[in-house]
């Protein structure tokens, strides 16, 4: 992997100065994911989730609405945090403020762990390690993204814009132009790694697909 061209700590402020048009703009994600998640990942009535970089509640409304009971939504940034518990009036969710890696959480207690185009924001070895701590046997994990500036699928608007705005810029680069939070073949290589142990009963679904760790 190649140097990121954004320091991850970037991502944790840079999204909170505006959080209602930050949601206005962000695309939401497709319903045939949590219909996946729902038959495949243990995504249902009362079941513990975790969701790493919540943000405005893009994903966790959709994951709220299948039966998470209690839904932690982690989110480094207040205002984003602030947002969520103003805009999701559900005593289910529970909101913590911290970056994940310093998130204080019971270990073995979730069902299903998550991040919706947020994971490339941490570093994924550590990251993965606390994943599997906090799982259940048994437990599911989940890596979702919208992609933006995939080579190999039609984007007419990335086409038009990307003499103005460059090659994706991503805190953690994948290969060639694709960025690693997209790179569904770098990031199972990666967490398979013989020095991540740990994290081998983690299993992540990426683009319809899934993988035991």
């Amino acid at each position: 992997m190649t140097e990121p061209c954004i320091q991850r700590s970037f991502g944790r402020q840079a999204f909170g100065s505006d959080p209602a048009g930050y949601d206005a703009a962000r695309p939401a994600y497709p319903e045939w994911v949590f219909d996946f998640l729902r038959e495949r990942c243990g995504l249902v009535a009362d079941a513990a989730t975790f969701e790493i970089g919540a943000g405005t509640g893009t994903a966790t409304r959709r994951v709220l609405a299948r039966g998470a009971n209690p839904m932690v939504a982690i989110e480094p940034n207040e205002r984003l945090a602030a947002f969520l518990r103003e805009t999701i009036p559900d005593q289910r969710l529970i909101v913590v403020v911290a970056p994940f890696e310093d998130a204080v959480l019971q270990e073995s207690s979730f069902d299903l762990g998550l991040s919706a185009t947020a994971f490339h924001w941490l570093d994924e070895d550590p990251a993965l390690m606390k994943v599997a701590r906090l799982l259940r046997p048994g437990g599911w994990w989940a890596m979702l993204a919208n992609e933006f500036g995939n080579s190999s699928l039609p984007d007419p608007f990335h086409d038009a814009t990307k003499g103005l705005l460059g090659k994706p810029c991503n805190p953690a680069a994948g290969r060639g132009d694709v960025p690693f939070a997209l790179d569904a073949i770098a990031r199972f290589a990666a967490a398979v790694c013989p020095t991540r142990d740990a994290a081998r009963r983690v299993y992540a679904v990426t683009n319809g697909q899934i993988a035991r760790l």
